[in-house]
């Protein structure tokens, strides 16, 4: 087993609080082009001593190119979206802010999805958006049938919509999609309401204080997404069995679980969120066998992304059984 230097953990924190606070001021937009740290100050608000400190972490990081007195981005940042590195950075450092806190309270014994915190809640809402991009460039157009739905008016169903921020990122995306978010939650139902009215979505994007296991709607969705790492592994059957059937013969279900890795820290940090979010890290191929055996078909398992979630899909029959695929 590999030792890790806690200095070095140490200094990482600080590193994900640069790259989050460099987003937020617009620093990593400047870097587009090779920039002084002075000019850089003097466009930003902050003093060149401090500016230069914050490019010298992000070339540390390898993210950002020191040219003798100029910085400039590297592709591994300037390929990343400024509002993701904000609300990643945010969403991971008072996430793990309020973990040491509850444990210093004596408050860890219920793990659920608890944040009340707006600023928690939006970074985790624009992260989640963040996957929009990937399904509509690698997963619907795969998928049969969903296009064509897609362009004629598909109704997407958003199981634990948090602030809606995918539904919101979909219709965008798609001008004939209608959303139903189901958010049992208050506090991030309000900011849903919010969210989807600055938005001008309310015609097309309806919000329910539900949970899953009380959805009743059948045959009346195209897709469905399903988030696993906020649901307790007793909760799946019967989420599974409702959102089966609300779904219309050939909708899609999308799925993912932070189960799939090994024991590197990336992947015992990922699992060690589901349980925070109270949820439970299946393995994918776990996760497969209950979709069969709740009588879906077509299911997949898609390729571990870097954040360590493992994306699978599935539909409800037309009829009869189905198939486990390990890709789409």
């Amino acid at each position: 087993m590999a030792s890790t230097d806690l200095a070095d953990l140490s200094a990482g924190v600080w590193g994900v609080a640069v790259v989050a606070a460099c987003a937020e001021l617009g620093i990593v937009e400047r870097l587009g082009e090779p920039i002084g740290a002075e000019a850089l100050a003097a466009g930003v608000g902050v003093s060149p001593q401090l500016a230069e400190r914050l490019l010298d972490t992000l070339a540390a990081l390898g993210l950002a190119e020191r040219r003798r007195d100029l910085y400039v981005a590297t592709r591994a940042l300037a390929e990343r979206s400024p509002a993701m590195l904000a609300a990643d950075g945010t969403a991971t450092l008072l996430q793990a802010a309020d973990l040491v806190r509850r444990a210093a309270a004596g408050e860890l014994s219920e793990d659920c999805w608890r944040h009340t915190d707006p600023a928690v809640l939006q970074a985790q809402g624009t992260m989640s958006a963040g996957a929009v991009g990937f399904l509509e460039r690698s997963v619907f157009p795969h998928a049969p049938g969903i296009p064509e739905r897609l362009t004629s008016g598909a109704t997407f169903l958003d199981v634990g919509a948090g602030v809606a921020a995918v539904s919101i990122e979909l219709c965008r995306r798609f001008p004939h999609l209608r959303c139903v978010g189901l958010e049992p939650a208050e506090a991030p139902l309000a900011l849903a309401r919010a969210n989807v009215a600055a938005a001008g979505l309310e015609e097309r994007l309806e919000l329910r204080q539900l949970l899953v296991q009380d959805l009743d709607d059948v045959d009346a969705f195209d897709i469905a997404w399903l988030p696993l790492n906020f649901l307790p592994t007793s909760v799946f059957p019967v989420a599974l069995e409702r959102v089966r059937r609300a779904l219309r013969p050939g909708g899609l279900l999308l799925l993912a679980t932070l189960g799939g890795g090994g024991g590197d820290l990336r992947a015992a940090a990922a699992r060690l969120r589901s349980a925070l979010w109270g949820g439970d890290a299946l393995p994918p191929e776990r996760v497969a066998t209950l979709l069969e055996a709740a009588g879906y078909t077509d299911v997949a398992v898609l390729d571990r992304m870097p954040s360590s979630l493992v994306p699978l899909t599935a539909r409800r029959p037309l009829s009869g059984g189905g198939r486990y695929a390990r890709d789409m």
